[in-house]
């Protein structure tokens, strides 16, 4: 019980530090923009509406009347379910909107925690584990795209692959097929909640195994070819399930990726780190931050200081990763077993995260572009970082708890791992008052309207975000239908569907290009929503 309430506290401590800005602020400012962050929110709330049976589970109420428009972007399933119970309650799609994340975050605690501790280490150490991957940097700075925090998903894979594979290797038949059906459903689901992590896991999970048969010895890796062939049977049922449960993900996102033929190279390998961005850990960075400017003004002047690849980690956090791989490597006393598991990790997180890394344009990335498949789909291959967190810490907590500590220096050095965390740069540019202000103002659509175009876009702008381009209006679009129940030939994403109509309301030739998508997809009873006076018009052709 003592244990149980430390780890509660910890844990309502980290949320509280991630979450400490919208706590300030009473909810009223969020993380994420009126742009990307409404695109997300807008799919989250089509959940809520495939639930309550308004919609079909893979047709957002954008880009109408295109089949399987949920292709076209991440599916946030995940996110969705939780932010179903928070509508249900009552509350505001907005507030909804941050609550899933928090409750994420919580999840992510809570699977770090426990996974940590399945692989060895005692409480003490993996509380610090589980707090260092709650508060990381990282995901503080870049937590404008929401869906990225489905990183907090990993380590729920994690532990369940650890709990199968422990299964697997004792022969409790019951127990494999359990955890290990319990893995198939899970991954199904985040990869149709967030492509990058989802896919992440799978090559990192990919990598380990011939990682761990390199480092293991000759007789784990005969007990673990006798326990595949023991098994036989029960993993070939787990490999038929893992194949039908992801049926729907391969039928909505496959027909999507051959029409758009997903992100072409040079995309890719501009959003690669270089050696510099291993520890961009943004300017603003409590402890690290003027190293982060230093590094960028001697190496390379007139970088911006916000992109990207401001995706890495503390100093300190990295060196003890380092160390922890000498420290592998050096054969310290563990079973063998949890031994080769380690090393294992080690081995497969470093290779795969230097893959990643380009000097010059050059990255050995462009051999798994070429030959993974799914390679293609992650444009910002410094996210990686993001994902390669929770095996850094891991790993460092590791070779931390294999050391004799005096009190005071340990608790020195948990001090500073935590206080390298903090950055005092937030992506709060959602502002709830008045988005939900907005959207309660948008009266009920005329009798006869099927669907709805933006005749005119809101033209202020509360944190600088651009009202004279694409995003303006069809974000905003997209969020009225999604929760309005009314249907938008408008929308936008990576991708966009044959003829889209491009431009922006105050184009001369943008309402001839919406009345062309709607004669080329057959649209009737279209009607004008004005985004500015908030009134209707039609139903008729723009």
């Amino acid at each position: 019980m003592a244990r149980l309430l430390a780890a509660m506290l910890c844990g309502a401590l980290c949320l509280a530090f991630f979450f400490r800005y919208q706590l300030g602020n009473g909810f009223t400012l969020l993380l994420g923009d009126r742009h990307d962050g409404v695109i997300a929110l807008s799919i989250i709330e089509h959940w809520y509406n495939v639930l309550r049976g308004l919609a079909p589970w893979d047709r957002t109420a954008y880009f109408f009347p295109v089949p399987a428009t949920l292709g076209y972007n991440d599916g946030y399933l995940l996110f969705g379910l939780i932010h179903a119970v928070f509508r249900s309650l009552g509350a505001d799609p907005f507030l909804s909107g941050e609550l899933v994340n928090v409750t994420i975050r919580a999840i992510g605690f809570a699977a770090s925690l426990a996974l940590t501790r399945r692989l060895g280490l005692g409480f003490g150490w993996a509380l610090l584990g589980a707090a260092l991957f709650t508060v990381s940097n990282n995901l503080f700075i870049r937590g404008s795209h929401v869906q990225l925090f489905s990183v907090s998903f990993v380590p729920v894979l994690g532990l369940l692959a650890e709990r199968g594979l422990a299964a697997l290797l004792a022969g409790r038949r019951a127990a494999l097929l359990g955890w290990g059906a319990g893995f198939c459903l899970f991954f199904a689901a985040c990869l149709l909640t967030g492509f990058y992590m989802a896919w992440y896991s799978a090559f990192l999970g990919l990598a380990l195994l011939p990682a761990w048969l390199l480092v293991a010895g000759p007789a784990q890796r005969r007990d673990l070819f006798r326990a595949v062939q023991a098994q036989a049977l029960p993993l070939a049922g787990l490999l038929g399930l893992a194949v039908l449960v992801n049926l729907p993900f391969l039928a909505l996102y496959l027909p999507k990726a051959a029409e758009t033929g997903m992100h072409p190279w040079a995309d890719v390998v501009r959003n690669a780190p270089e050696p510099i961005d291993v520890i961009n850990v943004g300017p603003d960075n409590l402890l690290w931050g003027w190293l982060v400017q230093a590094l960028n003004e001697a190496l390379r002047p007139g970088f911006p200081a916000w992109s990207e690849r401001m995706t890495g980690l503390p100093p300190l956090l990295l060196l003890l990763y380092l160390a922890s791989l000498a420290w592998l490597a050096r054969g310290p006393a563990l079973p063998p077993g949890r031994l080769a598991l380690w090393r294992a990790l080690g081995l497969a997180s470093l290779v795969t995260w230097l893959l990643t890394v380009q000097v010059g344009g050059v990255t050995a990335w462009s051999l798994v572009y070429a030959a993974v498949p799914g390679a293609k789909v992650p444009r910002v291959v410094a996210r990686y970082q993001i994902f390669i967190t929770l095996a850094v810490v891991l790993l460092a907590v590791a070779f931390l708890s294999s050391r004799r500590w005096p009190v005071l220096p340990r608790l020195a050095l948990v001090a500073l791992l935590l206080l390298e965390q903090a950055n005092s740069y937030a992506p709060l540019f959602l502002d709830r008052t008045l988005e939900a202000g907005r959207l309660a103002a948008v009266p009920p659509p005329p009798a006869g309207c099927r669907a709805f175009w933006v005749s005119a876009a809101r033209q202020e702008s509360r944190f600088g975000e651009a009202v004279t381009d694409p995003y303006n209006h069809n974000s905003e679009a997209m969020i009225v239908a999604a929760v309005r129940h009314i249907p938008t030939v408008n929308g936008i994403s990576t991708f966009n569907p044959p003829h889209w109509p491009a431009g922006i309301p105050s184009d001369p030739a943008y309402p001839a290009a919406v009345a062309a998508y709607a004669k080329a997809w057959g649209i009737t009873g279209l009607c004008a929503l004005d985004l500015q006076r908030m009134r209707w018009s039609g139903p008729a052709g723009p």
